[in-house]
């Protein structure tokens, strides 16, 4: 299974009132982790490309979140990004945030997205040539 592993240093603007990292912040620490995913494993990337240029996009359907400690300014972060699963319409992100160089978790999370048609807006089924191209959903696949 593939897995991408982002440090991310907590800045100041990452807080807020209270001083620990902003929930909100955490959905664009998830997506730069996502990003990250995408260049170290370029094939996926290349296939997300390709289907966009197809009219087929993805959209995120459903987010869990579980925050475990607070993480402050100065603070280093490791994201952690792998595919947690997959069926035959969609696909969860596992995203999991470290104390760097522990293993204590700060927030856990699962983001479930969706294939859909950009025209229609219908869902469109991870079909054999997605899962040859990231072979990760077909390892992860549920019944």
């Amino acid at each position: 299974m593939n897995k991408s592993e982002l440090l991310i240093k907590v800045r100041n603007y990452h807080s807020d009132n209270h001083n620990h990292v902003n929930n909100a912040r955490y959905l664009e620490f998830f997506e730069e982790g996502s990003w990250d995913f995408l260049e170290k494993y370029p094939h996926v990337g290349d296939m997300f490309a390709s289907l966009i240029k197809k009219g087929i996009i993805h959209v995120v359907v459903n987010i869990n979140c579980n925050y475990r400690s607070s993480a402050v300014a100065g603070d280093v972060l490791r994201l952690e990004t792998a595919l947690a699963r997959s069926s035959d319409k969609s696909y969860t992100w596992s995203k999991k945030v470290f104390q760097n160089d522990t293993d204590k978790i700060v927030m856990d999370a699962e983001i479930t997205c969706v294939f859909i048609n950009s025209s229609s807006g219908k869902v469109v089924p991870i079909s054999e040539e997605m899962r040859v191209a990231w072979p990760d959903l077909e390892e992860r696949k549920c019944l």
